[in-house]
């Protein structure tokens, strides 16, 4: 079946595809995206979404206006009692390859949170986790008018509403650098981001730093610190909905000060007079081997 194509961007372009066949439409962060689907938190509760249509059908005709809608249940031909749907598209905008256009969702007035008299955001549904489609369909045939008119339907929409949070991370190991620890951590999958927040031993405060995407890695720098001064670190992780998990645990490191090859080697009875003086000893080569397996550790 060929069908339309819609798109949710956090922008205002208008999204395009290069698709004149259209296999299916689905929720984008960005116009190129290829993901089909939105997972959103509570703290999307109260907000709205911009989704984009893209006609660009060959081969049919529009019939009639294009209807929209959302659901919890499976995408038909039109929507379905208790659904939530919205203007439709008069067909005059779309019946040329490449229209497009864009409406509001309101989250809270998806059909699965629409609760009677609840003023709540998301009908108090802080700890659910549920999907919600967004279809449309548009009467379709060779020739408008014929008896054996037909749909074109678009394929669900997925809106994931997400407020489970994710597992706490659990620090591995803290190492000291100069004025700086380096934390290493694991998560759980679903973590994207974690808030480093660390504070001076003694202190009861601790400050929050800035918010790290997870990438591959699984250590964070925490910086601007005073050497010789033992700290308290702690992480929390974010998921891709926004939901906050608890605090790890806390760990401790010392920053100390990095004084480098030469540092090592007078430290290890090395001198700056030069010649070949009995002196010397295999202090520059001990101060060089251990300086180089610090540094590897």
């Amino acid at each position: 079946m060929r069908s339309l194509v819609l798109v949710l961007v956090a922008s205002t372009a208008v999204a395009q595809t290069t698709d004149t066949t259209l296999v299916s439409f689905g929720i984008r962060e960005t116009p190129t995206a290829t993901s089909d689907q939105l997972v959103i938190g509570s703290s999307s509760c109260g907000t709205s979404r911009v989704v984009y249509w893209v006609w660009n059908q060959l081969g049919t005709q529009a019939c009639n206006n294009m209807r929209i809608w959302a659901t919890e249940n499976a995408c038909g031909n039109e929507p379905a009692t208790g659904d939530k749907e919205y203007a439709s598209v008069s067909v005059l905008l779309f019946r040329t390859v490449g229209s497009s256009g864009s409406f509001t969702v309101n989250i809270d007035e998806l059909p699965g949170f629409e609760k009677a008299g609840t003023t709540t955001p998301c009908g108090g549904a802080s700890t659910l986790t549920k999907e919600h489609k967004i279809c449309a369909s548009v009467p379709t045939a060779l020739q408008c008018g014929l008896q054996n008119n037909t749909f074109t339907a678009a394929s669900a929409l997925r809106v994931i509403y997400d407020a489970q949070p994710p597992n706490a991370p659990i620090i591995s190991e803290v190492l000291a650098q100069d004025k700086a620890l380096k934390v290493a951590f694991s998560v759980s999958s679903d973590t994207t981001e974690v808030i480093p927040f660390i504070r001076p031993q003694g202190s009861t405060e601790y400050a929050q730093r800035p918010t790290i995407s997870l990438g591959t890695g699984r250590e964070v720098i925490v910086d601007g610190l005073l050497n010789a001064t033992t700290y308290d670190v702690v992480l929390r992780a974010i998921d891709g909905a926004g939901n906050q998990s608890a605090d790890s645990e806390p760990a401790s490191g010392t920053p100390r000060r990095t004084i480098g090859f030469w540092g090592t080697y007078r430290e290890a009875g090395g001198t700056d007079t030069g010649g070949c003086s009995s002196g010397l000893g295999l202090a520059p080569l001990f101060a060089l081997g251990w300086f180089f397996r610090r540094r590897t550790r």
